[in-house]
């Protein structure tokens, strides 16, 4: 994309000096647009707008500028130019002189002062790139990322922080439109790299807009055609169109931001504190040290969430604790009740970094007295729970191998049955398997059905997925030679028919290993009681396949489900955190009445 018009020093026609305050109307968003309100500054943009007649376009880039540079302009910003300029593609003349550079210019009289693009760019066959300077990068050690829509992620692996800046993929011009593309930077880190180089930050940019109506162009141009007004941060171009309306164009520069604190090089935590619900004073590194071990602080279980998932990270569910492979950790912890976590102060601010420690402050909560009573009673949380399932299902996958084998068939391991190895876990950790790690992770109360619905389907990959269906269906036909087409069945189905059975067993004193025709003829002619003695697991099958259904039949499937487990949906109209809770207890007991039904039917 190219300007539409010359800027003005090159136009011979009206020229005027305006009020500094004078806007076009299509252009008066630009006031509000403030970038370093946000989290996330954009830095560097290109795209096209849908306006009538011919898309509008924008072009905008970042420059760092010396204070002195800065002086010398006098305020006078308009002398910005709106682009990256670069050493571009060399002829073969260059050999041996080429050095390789990119600027944005600003002229001062008659000497043109060359300025650092924060974001470099270059064209080429109609795509315009973007890449973060690579000094900035390297000053706070960031590494790329590369994602599948083609943008690079600059990520801090020592801190950890992801997502420093993002640079999307580039922008395609085409039939009179830019496909788009964005430059963002952490805030924080903008702020801490001006302060360490000593530079403002000043956005340059063309716009070009249309449109049908404009009230302050029309009254501006009066019986003209075509001005261009002149101020001090920019020039606008307002023009009549022959077609109706109005076509806009500026030129434009400001001041975004200049040397100050550094939020990032420097640790606050040093010289400023954070404040703790319980503790009195403001809790620097320092007054850290001091802190005996019973000081401690608490917070709430969703302070998990940032690292729960994430490469990296480990998060030991029974504690809350959290590390970031060796290069720090946040120990020293101990869950109390449902959804709090108890951390000794001191140990807090030993070697974590201070964006962690900001991170657990945010989720801080007042020591009281129902939490002394939770500490002291045996509370269940999402650690005790899934604790429970996962030792239910090895036990499970521990009893069918007991059963296979009681019934002449090859000698198998629990493991093989359910996937779950109990050696295997008790070296390892049992919240370390990839399908527990998901079904650990903090459930809070404010929990969306949405949410619910993925950890429903986590539980269903840990309990009904892993099931041996061909291992399940051979033990059905050992039992007795079976009635109907087991073929058609998969693998809860099959478990159901065997717990079924042994329940049959179990009631008549009978054992499968030896009385197994008897006791499927019973099953066939009496059935047994509990029918479904599964039918909760069968109920979280039926939640994990309601993804991508219409919203009323997703809405009687969940209640349908849940009623199974003695649960009503209205009771979630503040969160969906304690139905999930109810569901985790309801599966657990199930399991524990089925493999005690397994264990009676095979022990003499």
């Amino acid at each position: 994309m190219t300007k539409q018009v010359a800027r003005f020093d090159q136009y011979e026609g009206a020229i005027e000096h305006v009020d500094e305050d004078w806007w076009p109307d299509s252009m008066r968003y630009l006031l509000e647009e403030d970038p370093w309100l946000h989290e996330r500054v954009v830095v560097a943009e290109r795209r096209s707008f849908n306006d009538p007649y011919y898309p509008g376009a924008r072009i905008m880039w970042s420059a760092l500028v010396t204070p002195d540079d800065l002086a010398t302009l006098d305020g006078a910003l308009i002398n910005f130019d709106y682009d990256v300029d670069s050493t571009g593609r060399p002829g073969p003349d260059a050999a041996g002189q080429l050095n390789p550079g990119f600027r944005i210019t600003a002229v001062a009289g008659d000497r043109r002062i060359a300025c650092e693009p924060l974001v470099l760019g270059w064209e080429s066959n109609n795509r315009t790139a973007m890449v973060l300077d690579p000094r900035f990068a390297m000053t706070y050690g960031l590494v790329p990322r590369a994602l599948a829509d083609g943008s690079i992620h600059w990520d801090d692996p020592a801190a950890p922080e992801y997502d420093v800046a993002i640079v999307d993929p580039p922008s395609v011009y085409a039939d009179l439109r830019e496909t788009g593309a964005r430059a963002i930077v952490s805030r924080d880190h903008l702020q801490d790299y001006l302060t360490l180089r000593g530079m403002h930050l000043v956005q340059v940019r063309y716009e070009n807009r249309r449109s049908e109506r404009d009230d302050a162009a029309d009254a501006f141009l009066g019986e003209r055609e075509r001005v261009v007004a002149k101020l001090t941060d920019r020039e606008v171009d307002v023009a009549r169109r022959r077609e109706g309306g109005f076509s806009i164009q500026i030129w434009a520069a400001r001041l975004i931001a200049g040397p100050g604190t550094m939020p990032v090089t420097v640790d606050p935590l040093d010289h400023e504190g954070l404040r703790w619900p319980g503790v009195e004073e403001a809790v620097t590194h320092a007054v850290a040290n001091r802190k005996r071990p019973w000081d401690r602080v608490f917070v709430r279980d969703d302070v998990l969430g940032d690292f729960e998932g994430r490469p990296g990270f480990t998060v030991h569910p029974e504690s809350g604790a959290v590390t970031f492979g060796n290069q720090w950790g946040v120990g020293h912890s101990t869950r109390i009740g449902r959804d709090v976590i108890a951390l000794e102060l001191r140990k807090l601010y030993e070697g974590t970094p201070s964006r962690i420690i900001r991170h657990w402050n945010t989720h801080a909560v007042a020591p009281d007295q129902e939490l002394a009573a939770a500490e002291g009673r045996d509370v269940p949380n999402v650690a005790t729970r899934t604790k429970a399932l996962v030792d239910l299902v090895v036990r499970l996958g521990e009893a069918l191998a007991v059963l296979s084998a009681a019934l002449g068939l090859p000698a198998r391991a629990g493991a093989e049955f359910t996937r779950l190895d109990r050696a295997w876990l008790d070296y390892n950790g049992w919240s370390n398997d990839s399908h527990v790690e998901p079904v650990a992770r903090h459930i809070p109360l404010s929990m969306p059905r949405d949410v619910f619905l993925v950890r429903c389907n986590a539980l269903d990959k840990l309990v009904i997925e892993a099931l041996a269906e061909r291992h399940l269906r051979a033990i059905v036909r050992a039992i007795a030679p079976p009635h109907d087409d087991v073929d058609r069945l998969r693998g809860l189905k099959l478990l159901d028919r065997i717990v079924c059975q042994a329940q049959v067993a179990a009631a008549a004193g009978l054992r499968l290993g030896e009385a197994g025709a008897e006791v499927a003829a019973r099953y066939r002619d009496d059935g047994t009681d509990p029918a479904r003695p599964l039918s909760r697991v069968f109920a979280l099958s039926d939640l994990r396949q309601v993804a991508g259904h219409r919203k009323e039949d997703v809405d009687a499937a969940v209640a349908a489900a849940l009623a199974r487990f003695g649960l009503d949906t209205a009771a979630a109209a503040a969160g969906w955190g304690t139905t999930l809770d109810a569901v985790y207890d309801g599966l657990a007991a199930e399991l524990d009445r089925a493999v005690a039904s397994l264990v009676a039917a095979i022990t003499p």
